[in-house]
Formats: C-alpha cells, sequence, structure tokens
C-alpha cells in the first residue's frame, strides 16, 4: 500500500488509472531497481480550480475537473525520500527516468519536471482528452 499524505481530490477515472499506475509501475521498479518498498507519494491538492497555468482566460485546467496530479516525491520505506526536480545517484535517476517513461504509456500528458516554470520541479500527470480525436498524447 502506498500513502498520498496530500490526500489529493481525484476524478474517479484518473484516480482508478494513478493507483494501478502506481500499483504496476512505480511500486515494483522502486523494489527491482531501488530495492525498497514505495511508501508514499507526495502529489500536492491534486484538485484545484484554475485556469491552464494559472493565465487568466486560458482554458480550464486538468487540476480543476480532478484529472491530473503532481508527483513532487517518492517516499521509500528504508527513510530515503526521491526529490522529482533532482535525483541523487545513478540507480535514483534510472528509476526516475523508467517511472517517467511508463508515464507517457499511462497518461495523456505527462510534464516536467523542467518543461516549463510551472512544472520545474514536479511531474504533471493527467488523463485530460486532447485534440479531435482525444487520442493525442504530450511527453515533455
Amino acid at each position: 500500500m502506498v500513502n498520498l499524505p496530500d490526500q489529493p481530490l481525484l476524478d474517479c477515472a484518473f484516480a482508478a488509472a494513478l493507483a494501478d499506475y502506481v500499483r504496476l509501475v512505480v511500486a515494483p521498479l522502486g523494489e527491482a531497481m531501488l530495492h525498497a518498498k514505495v511508501a508514499a507519494i507526495e502529489t500536492g491538492p491534486g484538485y484545484e480550480c484554475r485556469t491552464r497555468d494559472r493565465i487568466q482566460g486560458a482554458k480550464i485546467s486538468a487540476h480543476a475537473r480532478g484529472l491530473a496530479v503532481d508527483f513532487v516525491a517518492i517516499a521509500f520505506r528504508d527513510k530515503r525520500r526521491l526529490l522529482i526536480e533532482r535525483q541523487t545517484g545513478a540507480d535514483e535517476v534510472a528509476y526516475f527516468r523508467a517511472v517517467r517513461t511508463a508515464a507517457c504509456g499511462w497518461f495523456t500528458t505527462v510534464l516536467g519536471p523542467g518543461a516549463d516554470a510551472f512544472h520545474a520541479s514536479n511531474m504533471h500527470l493527467d488523463i485530460e482528452q486532447h485534440g479531435a480525436s482525444g487520442s493525442y498524447r504530450i511527453c515533455e
């Protein structure tokens, strides 16, 4: 079981996708690559009623629909805490790269860290539909 200490408020469909991603990707890769169980993922609030990038007049953010969350850190039972913005050591870098690469298959949008000022220190995940067909994905 992985704790979300920030208790993000999420849409049911997004919560299910996130739970599967953590259960099938984040946690097993932590055990395989870092030899530690994932204890918690720090996310921020999830739902936040606002526009994209907080720009007045912009489209409504996926966060405003409960369809997004931002990973800030992953904590392990051995007391390690992997910051999304900066990993220490080759093993943590490889683990985060694998977790992030896999996210691009699970979610329609994956941004950061460093994609832009709003995602400089986190990894944004959402399931918002993009494009006319709804099959377009953003992985930056």
